[in-house]
Parts: C-alpha cells; sequence; structure tokens
C-alpha cells in the first residue's frame, strides 16, 4: 500500500516539475530561435458594456539575451482598472520550478517617459536571468469599467520567436454588441469557434517568423484578431458606434466638446498677427507659427483614458501640451478667424500603417490638424516648433486617418510623397591641387521626405553638424569643413546647404597617373544581402531622386587620359545615370542621377532589386585616369 500510495503521488505531482521540460518543444519550433511562445492564453470575460475582466497567461523559454523581449511581465492600469492577480514563475530547462513571484514583488510605478505627465500607472517585475535557457511563466488578472481597448490575439508578435500554442478567448454571456476582424488565419489552421455568447481561437506549433530586409510589417502575414464593443465605455463615457460617422459624432460630443475657448487677449493677438491678410491660407500659416512658437511639447496622459486633449484656455496658459493639446489648441486658434479645421487620429511612425477602414473602433496613436481649403487640403504636425506649414514628413504621411468633422467621423488620406516630390540636387565645384588636395564649394537643396532628414541641422551644436557630415562623407579622408551655412525655406519646405570643404589622400597614384573618383560626395553604400529562400513580398515604400553635378578643376600638368563610358541603368527598383563630360581647359563635368522607386514586388524580385543596388554601389566607385 505504502508503495502504490508513492507511486500515485509521483505520477501525481511530476507534471509540476516537468510541465515546461525544453524537451517537449517540437525539434522544428527550437531551431534557430531566441525563445519558444510555450503557452499564451488571453480570455476576456464580458459581464456588461462597463464590466470587463482580462485573463492573461505568457509562458516563453529563452534561450539566449535576444529572447528576453519576449519576456513582458509588467501590466497597466489606470483609476478605472484595477489588479487582481499577478504571479510569475521561473523554470529550468528541465521545467523544475527555480523561482516564485507573488503579487507583492512587483514594483509599482507612475507610467511616465521622460517628460510624460499622466495618471496611468504600471506594475513590472524586474527579473535578471543568471543563466540560458529557462522558462519565465507570467498570470495577470485585471478588473476594469474601462471596455473600449480589448486586446487583440497576436500569436506570433516577435521576429525568431516561435509559438507552441496560443489561445484566445472572449466570453460574451449577454451578447453585448460587438464587432470583430480576422486576419490571415486560414494559412495557419486556427481553430475558430463562435458563437454569439464566446469567441474562440487557437493555433499550435506555428514556426518563428524571420526578419526580412524590406518586407511587410508582420502583422501583414501572421494571424491576428481585433474584436471591438460597439457599446463601451472609456472611463466615466459610454459610447455606442456602428459607423466611423457615429464614432466622429461620439468624440466631438463628448471629448472635445466646450474644449477650444481661447483668452481674449489671445484672440486679439491673433486679429493684430493677420489683420492685413486676405488669403485664409495665408492666415492659417501665421497662427500655425504662433502655435509653435508659444507652446512646447509635453506628453499628457490624463482625462478620460488620455484621450480627451486639454482646454485651449489652458495650453494657452500653460504654453505646453501633448499632441491632443496642441492640435485642439491650433483648432481654436484657427476658428476665431473663422477657419474651419478637423481633429485628426492618425497611425503615427516611420512605419505607422492605416487606420483599418473596416474595423470601427478607437485605433491610432497620434492626433494632428486637417485643415481644408479649396485648392488643398492641409495638414499640421502641431507638436513640433520646427516643421513647416503644410510638411508631415514620414512619421504621418501616406495614410488612412479619421477626421472629426462637424457631421461625424470621416476617413482620408494624409499627403504621398511622390518619388520626384523627394529630391536632393547637389552642386559642387571642386579644385585638385598640385599636391593632390581636394577642395572647393558644395551646395545642397533637398525636398519632400529628404527634408525630414536635414531640417534639424539649423538647430544642432557646431560639433554635431561636424559629426553629421564626416558620418555621411566617411570616405573622405582627413576632412575639413568652413563657412557651413543653412538656409531653410520653410514655405518652399526646401533645406540648403552651402559650404567649403578639403579633404587630403582621396586621390590614388600609379606610376605617374591619378585615379580620381569623380563622384566626390554622394555614394550608395547600404548593400542588401541576397536572399535565396525568400518568403516575403519586397516592399519600398518611399522613393527618392539625388542628382549631383560636380565642376573639378584638374592641376594644370594633368588631362584625362581614359574615363568611363556614360552609365545608363534601367530597372523597374528605379534608373541611374553618370557621365564624365570634358569642359574648357583643365575642366571636367561629372553628372549622376539615382531615383529609386517605391512599390511592392513579389519576393521572386528581391534578388533582382539587390543586383540593382550592388550596380549602383559599383558604379558609384567609378574612377577616371589622370596623366601627365
Amino acid at each position: 500500500m505504502r508503495l502504490l500510495f508513492l507511486l500515485a503521488c509521483l505520477t501525481l505531482t511530476s507534471p509540476l516539475f516537468s510541465q515546461y521540460a525544453i524537451s517537449e518543444i517540437p525539434a522544428e519550433l527550437k531551431e534557430d530561435v531566441d525563445a519558444v511562445i510555450r503557452n499564451q492564453e488571453i480570455v476576456i470575460t464580458l459581464d456588461d458594456f462597463n464590466d470587463m475582466t482580462l485573463y492573461v497567461k505568457e509562458v516563453v523559454t529563452v534561450f539566449n539575451r535576444n529572447g528576453l523581449s519576449a519576456v513582458r511581465p509588467a501590466v497597466g492600469y489606470d483609476k478605472s482598472t484595477s489588479v487582481k492577480d499577478l504571479a510569475a514563475k521561473v523554470y529550468d530547462e528541465k521545467g523544475k520550478v527555480l523561482k516564485k513571484f507573488k503579487k507583492r514583488d512587483f514594483t509599482d510605478v507612475s507610467a511616465t517617459d521622460g517628460n510624460l505627465y499622466t495618471d496611468n500607472r504600471k506594475m513590472y517585475l524586474d527579473y535578471s536571468p543568471s543563466g540560458f535557457p529557462f522558462t519565465f511563466e507570467f498570470v495577470s488578472e485585471l478588473e476594469t469599467s474601462s471596455t473600449a481597448f480589448l486586446p487583440r490575439w497576436d500569436p506570433s508578435p516577435y521576429y525568431d520567436v516561435s509559438t507552441q500554442k496560443s489561445s484566445y478567448t472572449v466570453i460574451n454571456e449577454k451578447q453585448v454588441p460587438l464587432v470583430s476582424r480576422k486576419y490571415n488565419l486560414e494559412q495557419f489552421e486556427v481553430s475558430v469557434k463562435e458563437t454569439p455568447g464566446k469567441y474562440k481561437y487557437e493555433l499550435k506549433n506555428m514556426a518563428a517568423v524571420e526578419r526580412e530586409n524590406l518586407g511587410p510589417h508582420y502583422t501583414e502575414f501572421t494571424p491576428v484578431v481585433k474584436v471591438a464593443l460597439q457599446k463601451f465605455q472609456l472611463e466615466n463615457q459610454s459610447a455606442y458606434v456602428k459607423s466611423w460617422k457615429d464614432f466622429g459624432l461620439w468624440q466631438k460630443d463628448k471629448l472635445l466638446s466646450g474644449r477650444d475657448r481661447i483668452p481674449s487677449g489671445t484672440k486679439a493677438k491673433i486679429n493684430q498677427l493677420v489683420a492685413n491678410v486676405e488669403d485664409p491660407k495665408e492666415k492659417a500659416r501665421l497662427i500655425y507659427e504662433f502655435m509653435q512658437n508659444k507652446t512646447r511639447y509635453i506628453s499628457v496622459q490624463v482625462g478620460i483614458g488620455g484621450w480627451q486633449p486639454s482646454p485651449a484656455n489652458e495650453v494657452d496658459e500653460l504654453s505646453y501640451g501633448d499632441c491632443k493639446g496642441l492640435t485642439n489648441y491650433t483648432k481654436a486658434l484657427l476658428k476665431s478667424q473663422g477657419i474651419d479645421s478637423y481633429y485628426t487620429i492618425v497611425d503615427a511612425g516611420e512605419d505607422g500603417r492605416d487606420l483599418d477602414e473596416d474595423f470601427v473602433a478607437l485605433q491610432g496613436n497620434h492626433v494632428i490638424l486637417t485643415v481644408p481649403f479649396e485648392d488643398e487640403t492641409v495638414f499640421l504636425e502641431c507638436t513640433s516648433q520646427q516643421l513647416p506649414f503644410n510638411y508631415l514628413g514620414d512619421f504621418t504621411d501616406d495614410r488612412k486617418v479619421l477626421m472629426v468633422t462637424g457631421e461625424g467621423g470621416v476617413i482620408a488620406r494624409t499627403h504621398t510623397y511622390k518619388t520626384e516630390d523627394n529630391i536632393q540636387v547637389l552642386q559642387a565645384k571642386v579644385t585638385v591641387s598640385d599636391d593632390f588636395t581636394v577642395s572647393g564649394t558644395l551646395s545642397e537643396t533637398s525636398e519632400g521626405i529628404l527634408y525630414g532628414n536635414k531640417y534639424f541641422l539649423e538647430s544642432a551644436t557646431n560639433d554635431d553638424v561636424l559629426m553629421y557630415f564626416k558620418n555621411i562623407w566617411g570616405h573622405l579622408n582627413n576632412l575639413s569643413l568652413a563657412n557651413i551655412n543653412f538656409t531653410n525655406d520653410k514655405k518652399r519646405i526646401a533645406f540648403t546647404e552651402d559650404l567649403n570643404f578639403e579633404t587630403k589622400n582621396y586621390i590614388s597614384t600609379a606610376g605617374d597617373r591619378i585615379l580620381l573618383n569623380p563622384n566626390v560626395f554622394t555614394r550608395y553604400s547600404y548593400l542588401p544581402a541576397a536572399e535565396d529562400d525568400r518568403t516575403l513580398p519586397l516592399k519600398i515604400r518611399r522613393g527618392a531622386t539625388y542628382r549631383d553635378t560636380v565642376e573639378i578643376l584638374l592641376p594644370e600638368a594633368y588631362q584625362v587620359e581614359a574615363a568611363f563610358e556614360p552609365i545608363h541603368i534601367i530597372s523597374k527598383f528605379g534608373t541611374y545615370k553618370a557621365r564624365v563630360d570634358k569642359l574648357d581647359g583643365s575642366k571636367i563635368s561629372y553628372s549622376r542621377e539615382l531615383v529609386l522607386n517605391s512599390g511592392t514586388f513579389p519576393k521572386e524580385e528581391y534578388n533582382n532589386y539587390v543586383k540593382f543596388i550592388q550596380q549602383v554601389v559599383k558604379k558609384d566607385k567609378s574612377k577616371i585616369v589622370l596623366t601627365k
């Protein structure tokens, strides 16, 4: 009997000590990965439109330091959310528990970041592993009356991390009205069970997604499920929205109404500022610049879940605000002159995406201002003190946004900067002295998206400016610069750099011959690697055009003995032209034009793109031979 009892106990307890043994992970999920998501469970229980419980369990086996990003032992909360439970465990590679953590072991802090002002808080566990591999289990349970945001199901949220099991469940026995959107489920054999009171999605044994150069965003080809309530509550504000029109009206009436008043003194200043101006667009430009000069950006995440802007008169008094407050303030200033504008929600960032037009819910992470005129629609980034009027750059360009108009929400698209808009034109006069020192003057003007890569130089320190040029012209040895001058034409949205330069040891010699690369400045140096097992399309989001004209004065005793034939490369990815022409006396002229096209191309074209770039890099190094 004793023996039978002992065997029974071992049978019952052994899974507790080996349930996460690394040996139990399928071999194909462990190969060339940083981590494996062993089990991910998300359970959303909707007791009402304003009562939700969120249970999350994540178990991750980490093989190296790169895999630590997949371990997220933290939760955020606010005054409408309570943390019911937090726990964590650490297992060794055999599945034995090494450490246990309870709620009291988590650190509770304000969710601030830099200059952020917020009433949000977070609880986190600061854990550093003693070695690899290890398995980390994290369990959290939250209760909240704010139901505007339901976490999405994203079973593969990291590159180079595979997933052994993941499930997503929405329990909705009261059948609160909701909408759902599903992406890429059919390619991954996702189990889907949907009834009026319960949605459940489950996936097993998903291989890791490998990051591929210039590939689409991972959510475009991995399984994702998004769910949102049509009737929801955001802190103390309830809403029932079935369309973007409804959504915009709710924003206007509940979050923006009554917050556009400005002091009479400020209105008098604006009246004086635009007193002699007839053109509404010029008035808007002057008002925008007034706002930029008066305010600065500070992130403020308070008030109705961080979605309500600070009142315009408060921003006016304090002279700071976040994107919501500064946008609302600019809107109020324009309104004082009878200029209509629309508070506009956007997903910001260089890789930001469209708002999902078919998924009516709180989306986006930023706010800008849309100002409609008869000849064009102007978009204003109100958080920057430097950006020109009607310039967005790559932070919010070319994507779907939601304008909050008087009639409700309207989907629009921000400016697209085309290949011919993104242009850099360089003109230089270069002298090669008898001791082969190369010196001269340069003028370069950048527009479109390329303007956004340059305008910061105007306010940079001298040391930072010198470091910038030495980085982009790393091939120029012993480089010295003088008479650096910047012209920031905000009306034209063009940034011009003028300077004098000198570089030594740029020219190489072979006997009594000189080898000179006439392409002194603009070199395309990034060389992507070929990918024979490419799985994703090639996506080039923004094109650009680069034009150089370099006039070179050779030493009097030298002449061109040999020069390369004119180069002309044509590809679906762009074009490349370069040539050398002899001018009067000992002058030559080098001209170069590189056009890089935007677009999405089949995965089979990726290596052809690599070959095109390889040709550009090689031709940029073409030399001519000078002889006495």
